[in-house]
């Protein structure tokens, strides 16, 4: 199975335009989680507490689609600041259609437009 896990933790602040964007592309198959957590910078002198609101997008796709979405993810959710999140692509072992009652395939994940 080539399928690929992309999970993107953005600013708040972001997610529509995300949204839209990844909607824009013909990626309408997506979760999204409220999630909070502190990264890579931490200024704990002006902070009570140092864990920060972000948003967190998951997306299913194929190898061939995989690069192109986490770019657009991360051009569109780029503001300039240090603390604007991460997207990670992992691997997907085995993924299963609840309601069919059988595997996923990446051919499953190819309806996607062009994503430029």
């Amino acid at each position: 199975m080539k399928v690929k896990k992309i999970t993107a933790i953005i600013d708040d602040q972001q997610l529509e335009a995300v949204e839209h964007a990844l909607e824009t592309h013909g990626v309408t198959g997506f979760t999204v989680h409220a999630v909070s957590g502190r990264g890579k910078y931490n200024n704990y002198l002006y902070t009570r507490d140092p864990l920060v609101s972000h948003s967190q997008v998951e997306i299913y796709t194929s190898q061939d689609h995989v690069e192109k979405i986490a770019e657009l993810i991360m051009r569109i959710a780029a503001v300039g600041l240090v603390s604007e999140g991460i997207v990670a692509i992992t691997e997907v072992e085995q993924l299963n259609w609840v309601y069919e009652q059988k595997s996923a395939s990446e051919e499953d994940f190819n309806y996607f437009s062009s994503i430029e």
